[in-house]
């Protein structure tokens, strides 16, 4: 198996909002907040009963997204995720299969499934509100660690150090090689001490980060100081900076810097996701951080360009590299 991931079961339900929806329920843009069931439903509600736009529903999960891409790609693939004894649980299994990926179910018998309100802003860009539900927690007893040594890889989400940290280190303590995705800013201002010291014992064979998740991890502004500063943490680190690009960078001192593709985004939920995707899948294959740079930036310009995390078609494929 080229990879194993493990991640939160999340429904995405995206829908474009104004700037003065989201000063009003007091989340930034590019914002995350994790809140309980009855708050989602409420805003959901607003949503629907105040304005005439529409609320569309897509599965997610960070991990889980990246999953779907590597296994579109061509990678095998499988996701360990857990979620509730419900219909959206085991669609979310099911839809992930019919990308190409084996999965793995934890089943939570109390809660349901879990759900994130992306707010997609006139700029295009979004704000997240999350119910975790069952995701909430991966507890360490339903880690498989002979599972993971069968993967050349194992893919984690940042997410999973606010309430899963036995879990995360146990992980990290039996995969050959770790692909981490830093994920939100303010998980990492919680939780930095726990990452920080979790990759220094357990070093990841790739760090991502976006130019925000770099300040907060590192403390530093320029970008170079950011790579240098992620390479205290792993081996091979990627800073993704928007429609500015992406840098991948070594400790055996490999440089490069991939512009980014100009493209009319028409949401960007997933964009992050996919072009991690794109890295691993090329990376793992070739072992150039050039190449597989540039083949990422491509993957997440053609993400952007459809609304939803999986947009990513396999048709696109042809039309990217011939």
């Amino acid at each position: 198996m080229d990879f194993i991931g493990f991640g939160a079961v999340l429904w995405d339900y995206l829908v474009y909002v104004d700037y003065s929806l989201l000063n009003e329920i007091g989340i930034e843009k590019g914002g995350y907040r994790a809140v309980d069931y009855p708050t989602i439903k409420s805003v959901l509600d607003r949503i629907e009963t105040e304005t005439d736009e529409k609320v569309m529903t897509d599965p997610g999960g960070s991990c889980a997204n990246v999953m779907s891409n590597l296994a579109k790609l061509g990678s095998k693939v499988m996701f360990i995720g857990k979620h509730g004894d419900d219909p959206k649980g085991y669609k979310f299994m099911d839809l992930l299969k019919s990308d190409g990926a084996k999965t793995h179910s934890v089943l939570d018998k109390e809660k349901k499934t879990g759900q994130v309100l992306s707010l997609i802003t006139p700029d295009r860009d979004r704000a997240f509100l999350a119910y975790l539900g069952a995701a909430e927690v991966l507890p360490a007893e339903a880690i498989d660690e002979d599972l993971i040594r069968k993967a050349d890889i194992t893919h984690l989400e940042g997410y999973l150090v606010a309430n899963s940290e036995p879990a995360l280190w146990k992980i990290f303590g039996a995969a050959d090689k770790i692909s981490f995705d830093l994920a939100a800013a303010a998980i990492i201002q919680q939780h930095k001490p726990v990452l920080q010291k979790l990759m220094k014992k357990h070093t990841p064979y790739v760090l991502f980060a976006n130019e925000f998740e770099g300040k907060e991890f590192t403390g530093k502004e320029e970008h170079r100081e950011i790579i240098e500063g992620l390479l205290e943490y792993a081996e091979t680190a990627v800073l993704t900076l928007g429609d500015k690009g992406a840098i991948a960078a070594t400790r055996k001192g490999d440089y490069h810097f991939e512009k980014a593709i100009k493209t009319n985004p028409v949401d960007t939920t997933g964009a992050g996701d996919s072009f991690c995707a794109g890295f691993l899948h090329i990376y793992h294959r070739e072992g150039d951080i050039a190449l597989a740079a540039k083949y990422s930036v491509q993957i997440a310009s053609a993400t952007i360009r459809y609304v939803g995390a999986r947009s990513f078609r396999t048709s696109q494929l042809k039309q990217l590299f011939g």
